[in-house]
């Protein structure tokens, strides 16, 4: 519908038009906090590390400083870094992108499945949600990861497999699919999804003649993502740090007592928090609509339930199994799927030709989003981990590199601010710091040892034991001075006994 149209029957279009102020909220929302520019966190450098380090050839193997990502991810990565530089921003381009591009899939999806006068509650939370809007500027694979997601299930809804030809759906598939497996790991998740919509329609019409296109398509999924866990996943997946780190977020396939049934539901209830926010009122009645969402979608059509639903509880699964973490960052691929079913069960509800019921549902509905946004971007910088602050903090004291100490978890911050950030000029005073490893546990020894008459330890992250752990340590030999902190960056100051 033209905006023309829109603007001249406003009444009549008024949830056009909702839906068109959540849309320009939503890129609003992404657009500040790229703005922002806030400094990269230990993942991000890394990740950035890694870019810096190879060529687009040397980014096809698995990653150093326990990072993952998949390869056309990060070639897009090494493509900005030749273009613009390695600065935050241009690190974080390919996930504004994806954040912003994901914003008009997800509307053009919403059109096929839901009524206009329902669809503006998933598209809302999908435009608000904290956790995709910060994601949307991070030097991370997970809003790629959900962009790809969306781009699939509204290929599939697109491409009648009755009414193409075998040609053209072949060719379709085979390029879609190959790329969404080579830039996204969690698109096996979605491709399996698409397979079940397609197997779904063959069986219910019995027109088995097809069935050979569609195997044929998989096999060449299946060897390609063989090829890719086999020179890539297959040593992330079976890293140590990996599993030891996401233990906490895999489910009980077969929970045996309470205390495993309350993890499983703890872990379920976050991906309804990550789905609607935290508010009580809101992730509780997102379960009664989710409930109403799947049996609605299921009564309507099998091969549409399976096509939205499969991703979630193919994502269980694979959790159950310890072979995939539910950690809040990496399951956001399935929120606008959530979100979907969500609005869903919503739409049900307005269907009940009772005034006096649709209109406390719609007024609850805008309660939701009014509950679930990132406002407060508009009035204070989302600032977290600000090494930089730190940093220039202790050159504002005169400070220099020998008088540094690093932890460990600031390490790759560090590395990242003065060996690799087009502005690493400024920090050069401050280079020849000493960096703690993570094995470090000699910290009495090398506080007894530090020479000069003043020192400084910055920190970042949540680390708040260790930190207090070093800082104890220190004590003992040193008298502190002065300290700083901002936004989860602190620096110590000490003096020599």
């Amino acid at each position: 519908m033209q905006l023309k149209e829109i603007l001249k029957n406003p009444f009549q279009h008024r949830f056009e038009l909702l839906s068109l102020l959540i849309v320009l909220i939503g890129i609003v929302f992404r657009i500040t906090i790229y703005i922002q520019n806030r400094n990269l966190i230990i993942d991000e450098a890394n990740v950035v590390r890694n870019i810096y380090e190879r060529d687009f050839i040397g980014l096809l193997k698995p990653l150093s400083y326990e990072q993952y990502a998949a390869p056309i991810y990060l070639w897009s990565l090494e493509v900005f870094s030749h273009l613009f530089g390695y600065s935050e921003q241009a690190m974080r381009l390919s996930a504004l992108i994806c954040g912003l591009s994901s914003i008009f899939v997800f509307w053009h999806l919403l059109r096929k499945v839901l009524p206009t006068n329902a669809l503006w509650l998933p598209l809302g939370l999908l435009c608000f949600a904290p956790i995709i809007i910060k994601y949307s500027a991070e030097v991370k694979q997970y809003v790629p990861d959900s962009f790809v997601a969306i781009c699939l299930v509204s290929l599939a809804l697109s491409i009648d497999l009755f009414a193409v030809s075998k040609r053209k759906f072949f060719i379709t598939w085979l390029v879609a699919g190959s790329i969404a497996i080579w830039t996204s790991q969690p698109s096996v998740f979605i491709l399996a999804s698409v397979g079940f919509y397609y197997f779904a329609q063959l069986a219910m019409q019995r027109k088995w003649n097809l069935l050979p296109l569609l195997a044929l398509i998989a096999v060449v999924w299946l060897g390609q993502f063989a090829l890719y866990f086999e020179t890539i996943l297959k040593t992330q997946i079976n890293s140590d740090y990996l599993q030891n780190y996401h233990r906490e977020y895999f489910l009980f396939a077969t929970p045996s007592n309470a205390a495993e049934w309350d993890h499983n539901w703890i872990r379920i209830r976050e991906i309804l928090n990550n789905t609607v926010g935290y508010n009580q009122y809101s992730w509780k009645a997102s379960i009664a609509l989710s409930l109403i969402g799947f049996a609605a979608l299921l009564r309507k059509s099998i091969p549409l339930f399976l096509l939205l639903a499969s991703p979630i509880m193919l994502t269980l699964i694979a959790a159950a199994f310890n072979q995939f973490s539910l950690i809040e960052r990496v399951i956001i691929f399935i929120l606008p799927f959530t979100m979907l079913i969500v609005g869903y069960g919503f739409t049900q509800l307005l269907k009940l030709n009772l005034q006096i019921i649709q209109i406390p549902i719609l007024i609850f509905g805008l309660y939701m989003l009014k509950e679930y946004n990132f406002r407060s971007l508009f009035y204070e910088k989302f600032a977290f981990q600000e090494f930089t602050s730190g940093m220039d903090y202790i050159l504002s004291k005169g400070g220099t590199g020998k008088e540094i100490y690093v932890d460990c978890a600031t390490v790759d911050d560090y590395i990242y601010y003065t060996q690799i950030h087009p502005n690493r000029e400024k920090y050069r005073a401050l280079y020849g710091a000493y960096l703690f490893k993570w094995s470090d546990t000699n910290h009495d020894e090398i506080a007894s040892k530090i020479e000069g008459p003043r020192s400084f330890f910055i920190f970042t992250g949540g680390g708040h034991e260790l930190r207090n752990k070093v800082v104890d340590i220190v004590k003992r030999y040193h008298n502190q001075s002065d300290y700083f902190e901002y936004a989860i960056c602190y620096v110590y100051t000490f003096q020599k006994k």
